[in-house]
């Protein structure tokens, strides 16, 4: 029979009988006087044995080794089995996630951690497209750099900032609000702000990030910020450094959700 015969016979393409020729796992058949591959049944059985060991995730660099060794392929079998398995729980730990970010209506990158939490960081009574994708933003590099997928101290913080009910949604829509030419006094906003972070953030438990992280967050967080909104924030960390005694310079978001706590070494 032909190449194409043979490939329809077995469920295969052409491309792929060449493939196993050049790899070595089909053995070549006589050519008829013209030069055509004129192949046997033996070549069709050989062919859907291949077909079988690699439905079962059997790669073809070991195929060749175990097509006749029960041996092999019963400890091959065993490997992938294992593979598998953890392959299985890989897939349904995604499908929870799925389930989970569906539940909340989260956006497809949000920490698992902080699922749970989607609602409270979408409440938001300023909230624009640009906001939003900012917070998604914070949150991803806070992640990356912190190394710290379960983000225990930003799930604390989050946690106590549901508890103070609108207080603080109140405090982000003052701060999200204020246009960049703000010229009245803003302590009574900052000293507000100042308390509800404290009492929140558990300021040392905050990963220490190094020098370029930090200062690629701080970059990411002034170009969003207006200069009215750079000059609260600068007040309120230094307060917040102040009263902690142990944070040298801080930078997070006023509503704690993407909360970025940078804490370096105070110069000796």
């Amino acid at each position: 029979m032909r190449s194409h015969e043979l490939a329809e016979l077995a469920g295969v393409t052409v491309r792929t009988l060449r493939h196993y020729h050049q790899i070595g796992l089909l053995e070549e058949p006589e050519r008829t006087a013209n030069g055509y591959r004129d192949y046997t049944v033996k070549h069709l059985a050989t062919v859907l044995r291949i077909v079988s060991f690699t439905s079962l995730g059997i790669p073809l660099s070991e195929v060749q080794r175990v097509l006749d060794d029960t041996t092999a392929a019963t400890e091959l079998l065993d490997r992938i089995d294992q593979q598998t398995a953890a392959e299985i729980k890989r897939l349904k730990t995604r499908r929870r996630t799925i389930a989970e970010l569906k539940a909340g209506g989260a956006a497809p990158d949000l920490p698992a951690a902080l699922i749970p939490y989607s609602g409270m960081l979408r409440s938001r009574a300023n909230s624009t497209p640009e906001r939003e994708r900012y917070e998604r933003e914070q949150i991803a590099l806070v992640t990356h750099f912190s190394q710290d997928k379960g983000m225990s101290w930003l799930v604390t913080t989050l946690e106590k900032l549901t508890r103070t009910g609108a207080r603080h949604k109140d405090l982000i829509d003052q701060f999200e609000g204020l246009p960049p030419d703000a010229s009245a006094e803003q302590q009574p906003l900052i000293d507000e702000m100042v308390e509800l972070l404290q009492a929140a953030i558990p300021l040392n438990d905050i990963p220490v990030l190094g020098t370029e992280a930090t200062t690629l967050l701080l970059d990411h967080q002034d170009k969003h910020y207006n200069p009215s909104q750079r000059h609260v924030w600068a007040r309120v960390l230094r307060a917040l450094g102040e009263q902690s005694g142990s944070v040298d310079s801080t930078t997070f978001r006023p509503d704690a959700a993407n909360s970025t706590v940078r804490r370096e070494q105070a110069p000796r």
